[in-house]
């Protein structure tokens, strides 16, 4: 047979599968002295932990970080703007600043904090038995930098720039000189590191202009070398044949125009001569030159007048004639004069053409010397180039030096103090009453929890209605301990013991009245068996029933102490046929029972018990005695007390209350059955009475104080 799990019902469980509040309950008040236990040494410890602390002080002062500088002192601060998120970031790294490994070291070289002992771990006092410890080592700076950084607390407001510097100490003034110093130190490291980036960016300039200014000198001397070499002097704006070039070009684009002009005229000549009867005399005068108009009018009127005569008069009219003299004289004068005109006209433009060809082969020869010279000259102009460009950049960097000059006189660090710490006039609360009632809290939470630690380890039995419904074996009695069992039955009738043990008997005289062999036997050694097996049988003979009770645990026999038997002749004695019955039965002094020894036959008491001498035997005793006991060992101990459990009517199993395993009641129950023992059901022994009374099974009610006037117990 195995064990079984308890039902849901049995077990304390609702249909949800938690356990029901009640139960909850239940448990609180079986395991009531370990949590009160664990609450009660947690908050006495940390009471005594508080009540040790030594007072402290804490002294706060504020900064505001304005890296722009937009705040003026005397103005409200300024409301959050977009980013603040941002802005909040970089506040924060500044408070981290502050609070950082750096400053701390910085402070604990400021400070004493050596001789210190809130500081320096080595000087804090010893407590026996810590004073048997060796003597402390020095002082270790990475321990008193540590509490020196645990001591400083910087926080940063968030949605503003306000850094917030507090330092605790047990000197009120030590307090607000550290807090004072971590905020100078926090400027101080701000200002360096400005000026330290002002002088990084002026050496480098210094660098660079010292190797700017050798690179200039090198490339000035270069250039004085050319210069020299090519015959050129510094400064001049173009050389003399450039400038000859130049004019030779002029002077050939105005003999250009010149002869244009005079080829204009020439032409125009030629064609006012050759279009005259077309276009009239007047255009051709004009074309040659100005002083032919006056002819030119006078023979336009001596022309008209010649028609006029002629038509009127004949040829031979005189004044006709007169006219026509006169007429060929002035067109033999203007004919005349127009030639002079176009033969100076054509030796103009033959003067012009001579020189253009003359200025285009000197510029040709000026251009070719000129480009000649430009050759010579490109070296000179590209390290002019370097030149100048060397000078913008030392000028450059001569300005830039002296802008930084001026910012390293007007620089200031990104924050600056509102408001410096004060020395506190109070020390800090340590709220004493509220951290030993978290304690007493936190100790509750652990004792339950314990509480629950233990109840789930704890695989024993702590009740018949547990144990019946594991084994599915009915628990016919709790027994109590008891000053002295063995008697108690005897001298105390009407107490809890006795009571048990009548309930016991009531239970197997129902399971039935034809079982009159009952084994008593148990899973182990020390489950109160033999106790249980004395005091049943005293009670049921001091019933009026004939009763004997034999010691079947033949290599522990239990009978001899308690009946005085010193070694008799016993049931294994009988068994192997060297004692009779009656020699081996010995009457109880102290009440009608009859007991029967082990015996002698140890070694052969597996063989005796196989033999048909046993049923012969408790067939005679069935003969004698109303009820027969036998006390047999354990189950899981010898093979005998299996065999002697099945030769019986029915068994009857002891399980010790909060100590026997449920492996190992399952493991007896097993073998029992295997062996085809009737096990009429477990007694649970040595049940703890006050324990039992507070656990809230069912069948711990008659523990409870209200019975007490039903028992008296043994005095």
């Amino acid at each position: 047979m195995s064990l079984t799990l308890p039902s849901p019902a049995a077990a304390g469980w609702n249909g949800n599968g938690a356990a029901s509040l009640a139960d909850q309950f239940l448990l609180l008040r079986r395991h009531w002295r370990l949590i009160f236990a664990v609450a009660g040494i947690v908050a006495g410890a940390t009471a005594l932990a508080v009540a040790g602390l030594p007072t402290t002080y804490t002294a706060s002062g504020v900064l505001l970080y304005d890296p722009a500088g937009a705040v003026t002192p005397g103005d409200p601060l300024p409301a959050p703007e977009l980013g603040q998120t941002d802005q909040d970031a970089v506040t924060a790294s500044q408070a981290a600043i502050i609070a950082s490994l750096p400053a701390a070291r910085a402070l604990a070289g400021d400070f004493n904090f050596s001789a210190d002992a809130n500081f320096n771990p080595a000087l804090r006092r010893k407590i026996w038995p810590f004073t048997l410890l060796p003597a402390p080592q020095p002082p270790d700076p990475q321990a008193i930098v540590a509490n020196i950084r645990r001591a400083l607390v910087v926080t940063a407001t968030p949605g503003s720039r306000i850094i917030t510097v507090a330092f605790t100490a047990a000197d009120p003034a030590l307090a607000a000189a550290a807090a004072n110093a971590a905020m100078q130190l926090y400027l101080d490291h701000e200002r360096d590191q400005a000026v330290g980036a002002l002088d990084e960016s002026r050496d480098w300039i210094a660098a660079n202009t010292a190797a700017l200014q050798a690179r200039l000198d090198r490339v000035e001397t270069q250039l004085a070398q050319a210069r020299a070499a090519a015959g050129v002097v510094a400064g001049a704006q173009a050389s003399l044949t450039t400038e000859t070039a130049s004019r030779l070009a002029a002077s050939l684009v105005q003999a250009q125009a010149d002869l244009a002009a005079d080829q204009a005229r020439l032409s125009s000549a030629a064609a006012g001569i050759e279009d005259a009867p077309a276009s009239g005399e007047a255009a051709a005068d004009a074309a040659v030159a100005p002083n032919l108009q006056p002819l030119r009018k006078e023979q336009a009127d001596l022309t008209a007048q010649v028609q006029s005569l002629a038509g009127a008069y004949g040829a031979d009219y005189p004044p006709l004639a007169a006219a026509r003299t006169a007429l060929d004289a002035i067109s033999t004068e203007i004919g005349a004069e127009t030639g002079r005109e176009i033969a100076a006209a054509k030796a103009q433009v033959a003067a012009d053409q001579a020189e253009i060809a003359t200025l285009g082969q000197a510029l040709a020869a000026a251009r070719a010397e000129d480009q000649a010279e430009d050759a010579d000259s490109a070296p000179i102009r590209a390290l002019e180039e370097r030149a100048d460009a060397g000078r913008d950049m030392l000028r450059a960097m001569t300005l830039q030096a002296d802008q930084l000059a001026q910012q390293a006189a007007l620089i200031r660090p990104d924050a600056r103090i509102i408001s410096d710490a004060a020395a506190p006039a109070d020390p800090d609360p340590r709220h004493r009453l509220l951290i030993t009632a978290a304690a007493l809290g936190l100790g509750l939470c652990l004792g339950v929890l314990l509480a629950g630690v233990r109840e789930a380890l704890d695989s024993s039995f702590r009740s018949g209605f547990l144990l019946r419904e594991a084994t599915g074996l009915t628990c016919l009695a709790q027994i109590p301990e008891t000053r002295d069992p063995r008697h108690a039955v005897l001298a105390a009738p009407f107490s809890l013991f006795a009571e048990q043990i009548r309930a016991l008997r009531t239970g197997m005289a129902l399971a039935g009245p034809e079982r009159r062999v009952i084994a008593v036997t148990a899973a182990r050694p020390g489950e109160g068996k033999t106790t249980l097996t004395i005091a049943l049988g005293r009670a049921l003979a001091a019933s009026g029933l004939r009763v004997v009770a034999l010691d079947g645990d033949i290599r522990q026999p239990s009978f001899d102490p308690v009946f005085g038997l010193g070694g008799a002749l016993g049931l294994t004695d009988h068994l192997a046929g060297g004692a009779e019955l009656d020699a081996i039965i010995r009457p109880d002094r102290d009440s009608a029972l009859h007991v029967i020894a082990a015996g002698g036959q140890a070694q052969a008491a597996l063989s005796l018990f196989l033999s048909p001498a046993l049923p012969l035997l408790l067939a005679n005793l069935r003969s004698r005695y109303d009820v027969v006991l036998i006390d047999v060992p354990p189950a899981l101990a010898l093979a005998e007390g299996r065999v002697l459990a099945r030769a019986a009517d029915a068994a009857l199993l002891c399980v010790r209350w909060g100590d026997t395993p449920r492996g190992v009641v399952a493991s007896a129950i097993t073998l029992l059955r295997e062996a085809n023992v009737n096990l009429i059901g477990v007694a649970l022994t040595r049940v703890n009475a006050t324990a039992h009374g507070r656990s809230g099974f069912p069948d711990a009610e008659i523990y409870q104080p209200r019975y007490g006037g039903y028992f008296r117990e043994l005095r």
